[in-house]
Order: structure tokens, then sequence, then C-alpha cells
């Protein structure tokens, strides 16, 4: 008897999880959505070190190399400028993507609406690699300049250098 209430648990278990649907693909897109809002915040504070990079470029990396005369200005603007471009990019990548992300899926199935999601999930967690590796390096590079990186709203209201 204790034989046959094990195996129609078993059973039951076995049925159970064989009914189970795909993910709702609501459930899905907001996990997209969380993501896409978490690197918004990214892309803003991208922009505030464009914006720092930029004066550094065209007033202060003068200031910097009277202080220290041995300083290579031509290859740090290079740099600068190669910075703000990954920057730029990044940015891009990310309007694109908004551009081409649909949140409507009629006529599409759960199944299939879970498959758009499931990549664009990807799409957007690139994204994210793509702008934690240029935040970091270009936070790097204000430092060596003593620029805080500091993207609060005390430091957006004036680039404390």
């Amino acid at each position: 008897m204790k034989k046959l209430i094990k195996l129609f648990f078993c059973f039951t278990g076995l049925a159970l999880s064989a009914c189970q649907n795909d993910p709702d693909y609501k459930a899905v897109r907001q996990q997209v959505l969380d993501q896409h809002d978490k690197i918004m915040m990214d892309g803003e504070k991208a922009m505030t070190f464009k914006m720092k990079l930029d004066t550094l470029a065209m007033s202060a990396l003068a200031k910097f190399k009277q202080q220290q005369p041995s300083l290579d200005t031509t290859a740090e603007l290079q740099q600068l400028k190669t910075l703000s471009k990954k920057l730029n990019d990044a940015d891009e990548r990310m309007n694109d993507w908004m551009h081409n992300f649909k949140t409507d899926v009629d006529g599409k199935t759960n199944a299939e609406a879970v498959s758009y999601f499931n990549g664009e999930q990807v799409k957007i967690r690139q994204l994210d690699s793509i702008y934690k590796m240029v935040l970091k390096e270009s936070a790097d590079y204000l430092k060596r300049f003593n620029v805080k990186t500091d993207t609060s709203m005390k430091t957006m209201d004036h680039m404390k250098m």
C-alpha cells in the first residue's frame, strides 16, 4: 500500500510539472523593461562623463599641462576623443534598441512573445555590459586628472575638477 501511495505522488508530481506552461510573456517583458530602466541611469551617467571629458579636452587639459610640462596633450586629446566616442556609441546603441523594441505582442502566441522578450533580454544585457565597461574606463581616466565621477545632483550642478 505504501508503494502505491509513493507511486501516486510521483505520478502526480510528474503530471503537474509536465502541465506547467511557458512563463507569462508579461513577466519576461517586465524583466526587460526593468533592466532598461536601470540602464537608462547608466546612460545619464555616461552623458555626464562625456560632458566632463569634453570640458577636460577644451580647457582643463591646458591647466594640467602647465602643472605637468611632460604631459603629452596630443595623446591625451586622442584618448579623450576615443572615450567620448565610446560613450556616444553606447548611447546610440541604446537609442537603436529602444527604437526597435516592441512592447506590443498582438498576433503572437504567449510562447512567441516569451521567445521575443527573451531575445530582447539578451540584447539589453549586452548593452548593460557595454555601458559598464565604458563607464569604468571613463571613470578611471577622469580620476587620473582628479575629476570627480560622482554623478549625484550636487556634482551635476557644478563640474568639480
